[in-house]
């Protein structure tokens, strides 16, 4: 490492206020800033890989400035835990690695980034405005061996042209840190920000931080889209409509500040019959549990051979009581058909546990 390097990282170290490690994923390309007792262990958000220390000499992440504000984990260690147990029990013939005490072992408190903006706005806009009212007509109906005059009011949208000109500041538009932050949110719901507060190196103590992998300038085109949005919404709560449609604005902004929020996450995993980590992320500030299913096809095929087992030993016996019955007992015959049934019945069950584990794991496969 030069002396160069050497100098940044320590910069970025001390700006951290910790002895913090610097850390990637060769599996996702996840940068992540951890305490030195979390080093080199299995990436908290793929499993794929163990993180390896990086060198400031090579790819230099795009942003380790320590965060401005955080949401707090909120999830209670109940729900957690509730969550977490009907996970691992979902799933028959699951594989041995997934177990409520194993997942729960594993929890890993991890922090996602996400961008906000402050931003003054101006510009002209246009849209088409929708303003609800109803119509009263009446119908008639032969009801009760008589004509009946029925009143019936049906609602309309009126729309007429607004235009005008938009000069204001917004603050704390969000913007995707992360590649894969709308994914994230798929799976487990999006994040409440009305919680955040100052981020003091003290409320990090435990947790792994992703780094961001899109910069602000990378990030800037989706949150103009979450702009836009604000703004129709206020040009339509100005107009006093209901409705809006057709919205058009052209815009320019000024005074940008940007804001780095950390979002929180639990992530644990499971090892599956291939010693693939399978992971599993929790909301937390909800506790939504999100996890791939897999079945054990080990265990499928074991339990398939017990089954065949017990079918042949039926089928020995229904052998075994059909020569008695010619030979010795003729009554014998009839308890050779008994235990003829049971021999197929019990061995066409013997492959729906294999069935059973193509099934589930295949479903899930498509997803």
């Amino acid at each position: 490492m030069s002396e160069t390097s050497q100098i940044e990282n320590e910069k970025w170290i001390a700006a951290w206020g910790a002895d913090w490690v610097l850390e990637g994923c060769a599996s996702c390309n996840g940068v992540f800033v951890l305490p030195p007792e979390k080093v080199s262990q299995r990436c908290p958000v793929c499993g794929q890989a163990a993180l390896a220390q990086m060198n400031p000499d090579d790819d230099r992440p795009i942003h380790t400035q320590p965060p401005e504000l955080l949401l707090p984990f909120r999830a209670a260690r109940e729900q957690l835990q509730q969550n977490v147990t009907q996970f691992a029990k979902s799933v028959w013939l699951a594989p041995a690695d997934l177990q409520p005490a194993t997942l729960l072992g594993r929890l890993q408190p991890v922090y996602l980034p996400m961008w906000l903006v402050d931003v003054q706005v101006q510009g002209e806009w246009q849209a088409e405005m929708g303003f609800d009212y109803e119509i009263v007509s009446h119908r008639e109906q032969y009801k009760n061996s008589g004509w009946q005059t029925e009143r019936v009011k049906e609602g309309r949208v009126r729309w007429e042209p607004r235009l005008g000109r938009l000069n204001r500041a917004y603050n704390n538009q969000m913007a995707p840190a992360l590649e894969q932050q709308a994914e994230v949110e798929r799976k487990i719901g999006r994040f409440q920000t009305q919680d955040q507060q100052p981020c003091q190196p003290t409320d990090l103590a435990g947790a792994i931080v992703h780094l961001p992998n899109r910069s602000p300038e990378d990030a800037w085109n989706e949150a103009v889209l979450g702009l836009q949005t604000a703004v129709a919404q206020e040009c339509r709560q100005a107009s006093e409509a209901n409705h809006a449609r057709g919205f058009k604005w052209s815009p320019s902004f000024a005074n940008q500040h940007w804001t780095q929020l950390l979002l929180p996450l639990y992530t644990s995993y499971y090892l599956d019959d291939d010693n693939q980590a399978q992971m599993l992320l929790l909301h937390g500030q909800t506790g939504q549990l999100h996890g791939v299913r897999r079945a054990s096809l080990k265990r499928a095929r074991r339990v398939a051979g017990m089954v065949a087992t017990v079918a042949a030993v039926f089928l020995l016996i229904t052998l075994l009581l059909v020569g008695l019955g010619l030979t010795v007992a003729e009554e014998a015959l009839a308890w050779a058909g008994v235990a003829g049934v049971l021999a197929v019945g019990v061995g066409g069950t013997a492959v729906l546990p294999l069935l059973y584990a193509w099934y589930v794991n295949n479903a899930q496969a498509a997803k």
